[in-house]
């Protein structure tokens, strides 16, 4: 066995913890150390980490980098067999290391795992697979939303991210400005400063149409749960895929608010609400989509296909 440590220096908004690990390691001929520098350079860095033979690759970043070195691995194959991953939380948003990730966060803790290998918990889970993106190439990351998702993940982005505030108090901030919007002032379907608008989302399951009309959000992934520690899926099937679709507007959504987000298995949503399990999806807007805080467009003239895609083994201790 052998780990391997990539680290997105800018992850974080260059919060220097990857950095600090790569340091701490330096000189340790265990570890190979590879730096991105250059984005356009990760498939030539994945394609080192296989020549060197590592079989446990740490990330150091958030969640856009992380899709990206999945992608390439389930993609381009450059290993003869998938690495083991281990995400280590240094990124501005980091809701895939929150469920899969690295459950120590002292880089002392960090440093030891990487080079002694004692792996007590992994855990397996397939990506999702996003097959026909308007550029032509697929994707595989964790969580995608579209609809008002989508409105949010930029507003966040733009408003918080970019002042360094990060993760969940990030994301607490902008659902409660939206929610609060909701409660004090009615609904407005043709203002575009408004999250909570009427967004036009057609969705098939598994080969069955499952939702169509206006809706105000949709909600894809395999993780257990998203950011906050919330589970807004409550719906069962055949597959990995969990996906929630929530229809405009949501009737009295003070009340449905929190069973949506942190309800049981057994709960109920709110009437035109779906939440089902699935193989594949095929999924009908024009609105653009959001996977791991990365930003893309749907197919022209025809549905966006997300499918179930390779496992993977995640390092948790």
């Amino acid at each position: 066995m052998r780990a391997g440590l990539i680290v997105n220096p800018r992850s974080g908004k260059t919060s220097g913890k990857g950095l600090v690990l790569a340091n701490r390691l330096q000189g340790r001929g265990a570890v190979s150390i590879k730096i991105i520098e250059n984005f356009a350079a990760l498939p030539e860095l994945l394609q080192e980490c296989a020549s060197e033979d590592v079989t446990d690759l740490f990330i150091s970043s958030g969640d856009g980098t992380i899709q990206a070195i999945q992608t390439l691995l389930a993609e381009r194959r450059p290993f003869p067999h998938l690495p083991n991953l281990c995400l280590l939380p240094h990124g501005t948003t980091n809701m895939t290391a929150a469920d899969l990730g690295f459950r120590h966060r002292s880089i002392d803790a960090q440093a030891r795992m990487l080079q002694e290998l004692h792996v007590s918990e992994r855990c397996r889970r397939p990506t999702l697979r996003i097959a026909n993106p308007r550029d032509g190439q697929p994707r595989h990351g964790m969580f995608l939303g579209t609809g008002a998702i989508t409105e949010a993940t930029s507003y966040c982005q733009r408003v918080f991210n970019a002042r360094g505030v990060k993760g969940n108090w990030a994301t607490f901030a902008t659902l409660a400005g939206a929610v609060g919007r909701t409660m004090f002032s009615a609904s407005n379907p043709n203002d575009p400063n408004r999250f909570d608008r009427p967004y036009p989302i057609s969705v098939t399951a598994n080969g069955r149409p499952a939702s169509s009309g206006l809706q105000l959000l949709m909600l894809v992934t395999t993780l257990e749960k998203l950011i906050l520690g919330t589970r807004p899926f409550w719906g069962d099937g055949d597959g990995a895929i969990r996906a929630t679709v929530l229809p405009y507007p949501v009737p009295n959504l003070v009340r449905w608010l929190l069973p949506i987000m942190y309800g049981g298995d057994g709960r109920k949503g709110p009437r035109g609400a779906i939440s089902l399990r699935a193989k594949h999806l095929e999924v009908s807007t024009p609105i653009d989509f959001v996977l791991d805080g990365e930003f893309f467009s749907p197919p022209e003239n025809e549905a966006l296909r997300i499918e179930t895609g390779p496992d993977f083994t995640y390092i948790r201790a």
